[in-house]
């Protein structure tokens, strides 16, 4: 009984009481994995095209390059203009292009050039929509239960992050790989319907006459002299940069180190699943602020040590077990940093904030993974992911100095009309 009170109490179940954000979680979090399917689908044709780890990394690298120039406008944008109307838009277009790569793909006539198109297009498409995305979540619930739609919206989108890999998986090596391309079109259909039949708590517009340049250079002042944001943002940008692109890299990782095909990229990302919904369920149920700090730099140095012991290991068995405990460390390291900026971010700065923080979803990790699958292809993929382990915790190092600045400034929630965190620093 004492559990079932706790869960009932729980930061699940207080922010499923509201039918809008329910609908909208789940939607998105179909939607959610169904990205991940394209990208495991992507990646896994590029690899079956080319056996390059040069490939992966820069197919990884063409998804991800619009957002280089991109995201700070994307975020400026979503804090001027009707977030739920820009997913509308966005989302329908990337139905259009996973269907028709879909349809190329199971009819054979992809080959790398084309799929390379694909790539960037579709990184263009998700690049607009990703800031908007990201803050919807908060703006369907009353003001007192921002922090539980917070936690919830973050850590399903961190299970998706290994749910839909693994989905990938079963759907290559039982069906094809342009299931995967489907699937992902089917679930943003489920998307765009709830997209309908949604309706905003809150706008938050930033009403500014200025320019769009100018709303990018003032996100970036306040997360800059933000006290708390910053390191957060720079240890969650070390990480996504040094260890997420393993599972970029993964396709090599099973045929080269384990000799595993597709059969053991299907079981490794399972592994990372499982790993990864232990981590997102805890955390979404703990339904606190407090502590956050101190468990996002935990989760990012277990995550760091697993990496670590993942490369060091060319044992199949061992590496589900590293698999394991890199889903549950990533899962919480990256949710947790998303609770701490969007619990302590103004709302009219939330979408700006946000998009410097997206870089973590695709730049990041597709930088880190074109260094290392262009080293792979000289030393194998081993010593670049045990390298950028390595690196990861140097930056810990740093990162844990910050923890009391972090804990003071993130663990509390800030007034909205506030949009400045240190005015003298800014100016």
């Amino acid at each position: 009984m004492n559990i079932v009170s706790r869960l009932k109490s729980g930061g699940i179940v207080r922010a499923f009481r509201h039918r809008d954000f329910a609908i909208y979680s789940i939607a998105s979090w179909c939607s959610d994995n169904g990205m991940w399917m394209m990208r495991i689908g992507m990646g896994w044709l590029t690899w079956d095209l080319t056996h390059s780890g040069a490939w992966l990394g820069s197919m990884v690298l063409a998804q991800a390059l619009p957002s280089v120039f991109l995201v700070p406008f994307a975020g400026a944008m979503a804090d001027r203009i009707d977030r739920v109307k820009i997913m509308r838009v966005t989302i329908s277009i990337s139905i259009l292009l996973a269907s028709s790569l879909s349809a190329l793909t199971y009819g054979g006539y992809v080959n790398i050039w084309t799929l390379l198109t694909f790539a960037i297009v579709h990184g263009i498409v998700g690049t607009l929509s990703v800031p908007a995305r990201v803050t919807i979540g908060p703006n369907l619930v009353p003001r007192a239960d921002i922090a539980a739609a917070i936690g919830v919206s973050s850590v399903m989108f961190g299970s998706a992050t290994f749910l839909g890999p693994a989905i990938a998986g079963i759907l290559i090596t039982q069906f094809s790989i342009a299931f995967t391309f489907a699937g992902n079109a089917i679930m943003n259909a489920l998307l765009v319907i709830a997209l309908w039949l949604i309706k905003v708590a809150r706008a938050e517009i930033n009403k500014s006459h200025g320019s769009i340049l100018s709303d990018v250079i003032e996100g970036i002042k306040y997360a800059g002299t933000h006290p708390g944001i910053m390191p957060t943002l720079m240890l969650a940008t070390f990480s996504a940069t040094l260890v997420r692109p393993v599972g970029d890299l993964m396709p090599g990782i099973s045929d080269t180190v384990f000799d595993a095909g597709a059969h053991g990229l299907a079981t490794l990302m399972a592994c990372m699943g499982v790993g990864g919904m232990v981590g997102s369920f805890w955390l979404a149920n703990r339904n606190r602020i407090t502590g956050m700090s101190t468990i996002f730099l935990h989760g990012t140095t277990a995550y760091a040590l697993s990496t670590l012991a993942f490369a060091a290991s060319a044992n199949f068995t061992l590496g589900m077990i590293c698999m394991v405990v890199i889903g549950c460390a990533m899962s919480v390291s990256n949710n947790a940093s998303q609770i701490l900026i969007q619990n302590s971010v103004a709302g009219t700065m939330r979408a700006r904030i946000m998009s410097l923080y997206s870089y973590n979803y695709r730049t990041m990790p597709a930088l880190g993974a074109l260094a290392m699958g262009w080293a792979a292809n000289l030393i194998g993929f081993q010593i670049p992911v045990g390298i950028g382990a390595l690196l990861l915790l140097v930056g810990l190092v740093w990162a844990y100095r910050q923890r009391d600045a972090m804990r003071s400034s993130l663990e509390t929630i800030v007034d909205d009309a506030a949009p400045s965190v240190d005015k003298k620093a800014a100016e």
